[in-house]
């Protein structure tokens, strides 16, 4: 299954599902099976039906994801795991009716099963250029981030608070192994600074986010403001579960880029051994000067 939830993969679950699934009771059947908890689907559901709204099967989808955003992260890869299964494995696309536009999920069955195929060879690239790492450097790199890894998927079954403050002792970790310059956390006079780092000269500071709602932006001003009146300095703010619609749609276009924004995906790829997280940088860093863009895609 997928190593990376993408943008893309989440547009071809959506149409996907919504045009397998002819009758609403079986799509509603759908999301139990691939994890969805009675509750939330019930919620939905009723949501709608009180409201009066007669929403397409597509509309649905948009609202189920909705709130599995504010959800865990886990939790969103679990159940979209599920329904790319589902698609790529299901054989008879064939009509319940003639409006039904099976072809369409069929359609996205076929554009998963490329996506997969895609990333399975570049996980089994990693693995070739990890085994070369490896014969160099047996002990160092790999085997230190492979142990991150695992203490990463450990910190996942904490509690949201707990999650924040081992966040903050696995990033200086990272950074550390990384070969990155690493500041901890501290505080300058009213203050608070999840910490700071060194690339090519420039220093970033760093705010760190587990929170089950998305990031907003008064919590990317409040960086911006610890940055203001700092000697050339930079910001990196990572949000494991993303950020808010508000904050992407007002994402500065032309002006000047102070702040980077990483999420959980990002952070996950490098703890995978997808890319170091100074290949990450050097991938933002570019995004931003080049196209001006400070939330930069997962693959490059």
């Amino acid at each position: 299954m997928f190593d990376v939830f993408t943008e893309e993969i989440e547009v071809q679950i959506k149409m996907g599902i919504s045009n397998l699934y002819w009758y609403v009771n079986d799509l509603k059947k759908a999301w139990l099976r691939a994890g969805v908890s009675i509750n939330l689907s019930n919620s939905i559901f009723a949501r709608m039906n009180s409201a009066g709204l007669k929403p397409t099967k597509r509309e649905y989808m948009d609202f189920l994801y909705e709130e599995l955003r504010s959800a865990d992260y886990n939790k969103r890869l679990e159940v979209s795991r599920n329904f790319v299964r589902f698609l790529i494995e299901h054989k008879n696309f064939v009509p319940h009716d003639k409006k039904h536009r099976i072809e369409i999920a069929e359609t996205s069955a076929l554009k998963l099963k490329e996506i997969l195929n895609k990333q399975i060879k570049e996980r089994e690239q990693n693995k070739l250029t990890k085994l070369k790492i490896e014969s160099k450097k047996p002990d160092l790199y790999l085997d230190k981030i492979n142990k991150l890894q695992s203490r990463f998927n450990e910190v996942l079954q904490l509690e949201n608070q707990k999650r924040g403050y081992e966040l903050e002792k696995l990033f200086s970790e990272l950074m550390i192994i990384s070969g990155v310059y690493v500041e901890k956390s501290f505080k300058n006079e009213a203050e608070q600074i999840d910490g700071a780092i060194k690339h090519e000269g420039h220093y970033y500071l760093v705010e760190l986010k587990w929170t089950e709602k998305k990031v907003d932006q008064a919590q990317i001003a409040s960086l911006y403001f610890k940055i203001e009146g700092k000697m050339d300095a930079r910001g990196i703010f990572i949000s494991m579960n993303g950020y808010s619609k508000e904050v992407l749609a007002a994402l500065p276009k032309g002006r000047e880029i102070k702040v980077l924004l990483f999420d959980g995906g990002h952070l996950m790829n490098v703890l995978s051994g997808i890319y170091t997280f100074k290949e990450l940088m050097d991938h933002a860093l570019t995004q931003a000067a080049l196209k001006g863009e400070i939330y930069c895609s997962h693959i490059f």
